[in-house]
């Protein structure tokens, strides 16, 4: 859309020309100039011809613009540790991916509510969870709100519920049968894992239901049990995405769990078979920190080396598995007398999650009896 805002000036030499003034996406003044103003609308539309939007004052912002400025905004909250690398480069993926395409470059002055609304019909048509659309939508909403704020900007995007349509899928938090998945059926499938670094990281997965990015990140400080009689073990830290170490999950996240004899012996096993002054725990030939994808690779590998009825993985969460298997099993066998304490043991700070994911399937079939179990390695 081009705004014709022509005038005359005179060159180098004296002469006569047409001038307009225009802005780069940066926000620098451009000039384009030709001999007549017939002339200079013509260079006009040729130069602009693919581009969706044009600026001929500082005042007009596209799309690309409310991101831009939003991206910065972001850089500032991660350099004050309020997010993280890994969110930020998930909102870049929403633009590129989502955003960008539907909408171009779009001039927010011609954005009406009729194009977000089909923005979110085509989120839906293509088949996305609700949960995606939600996040994708609620940063198109996020980049569009903090311009409209930050320049006192007309903003649609408050006008009406663009996800009324939406509808969170019921989640289906079926029991799992522990009569045939039993914690031992679990060893089984463990001791079917070819790598020894893999295995004990899922023994100690299996034991504690912890994050695989917390035991990934295991270092032989947080091994309490190598400085007291105390079987624990403190998880603190995460491996996170590219592999750089950060916070747990949750504030909750900074805990202590308990470990087996069995298992304090099959780490301590461990630990005479690496260099001495090797502090982190799990690390690959190259000296990088276990990634959470070969340990998915090796419980799906696992499986299918299971007896015939057992092939299957009742969790579809691969290497997150361990973690809500051993959640059910503590819920369902009592250990903790309520979801606030499984949530806290977990890491998790949702107790509603826990007590819906976890406690409710056992309601009225839980174990009174003391929680009691005799963990051996083999």
């Amino acid at each position: 859309m081009i705004e014709y805002n022509i005038h005359y000036t005179k060159d180098k030499n004296g002469k006569r020309i047409a001038r307009q003034q225009y802005y780069a996406a940066d926000g620098t003044k451009k000039y384009i100039q030709a001999k007549t103003a017939t002339a200079l609308k013509q260079k006009l539309e040729e130069k602009f011809k693919n581009r969706p939007l044009i600026k001929f004052n500082p005042n007009q912002y596209t799309i690309d613009d409310a991101e831009i400025l939003f991206k910065g905004h972001l850089i500032y909250k991660r350099g004050l540790g309020k997010t993280s690398q890994s969110c930020i480069e998930d909102y870049d993926s929403f633009y590129k991916n989502h955003i960008k395409p539907f909408f171009e470059n779009k001039d927010l002055r011609m954005l009406q509510s009729e194009d977000v609304a089909a923005f979110v019909k085509q989120l839906k048509s293509k088949g996305y969870k609700t949960k995606t659309i939600k996040k994708i939508f609620n940063h198109f909403k996020n980049i569009i709100t903090y311009l409209a704020d930050e320049k006192n900007y007309p903003n649609i995007i408050n006008e009406k519920n663009y996800l009324k349509w939406i509808v969170e899928e019921e989640k289906d938090h079926t029991e799992l049968d522990l009569d045939k998945w039993t914690f031992e059926v679990m060893q089984s499938l463990v001791y079917k894992m070819h790598n020894p670094l893999i295995k004990l990281i899922c023994m100690i997965l299996l034991e504690t239901a912890a994050r695989p990015s917390e035991i990934r990140a295991l270092e032989k400080e947080d091994l309490l049990f190598l400085k007291s009689n105390a079987l624990e073990i403190s998880l603190k830290k995460a491996v996170k995405r590219h592999k750089e170490i950060g916070k747990t999950k949750t504030k909750r996240g900074n805990r202590i769990v308990e470990i087996s004899p069995s298992l304090r012996d099959k780490i301590v096993d461990y630990l005479n078979t690496i260099d001495p002054l090797q502090e982190k725990l799990f690390l690959n030939s190259k000296g990088k920190y276990i990634c959470v994808e070969q340990i998915g690779r090796a419980v799906d590998k696992a499986f299918k080396k299971m007896e015939h009825g057992y092939q299957n993985n009742p969790i579809k969460r691969k290497a997150y598995c361990f973690r809500h298997y051993r959640t059910t099993y503590f819920a369902a066998k009592g250990k903790f007398k309520n979801a606030l304490e499984l949530a806290h043991y977990i890491g998790d700070e949702s107790i509603d999650f826990v007590d819906r994911t976890y406690v409710a399937p056992y309601k009225g079939k839980i174990e009174n009896k003391e929680f009691k179990e005799n963990i051996i390695w083999k």
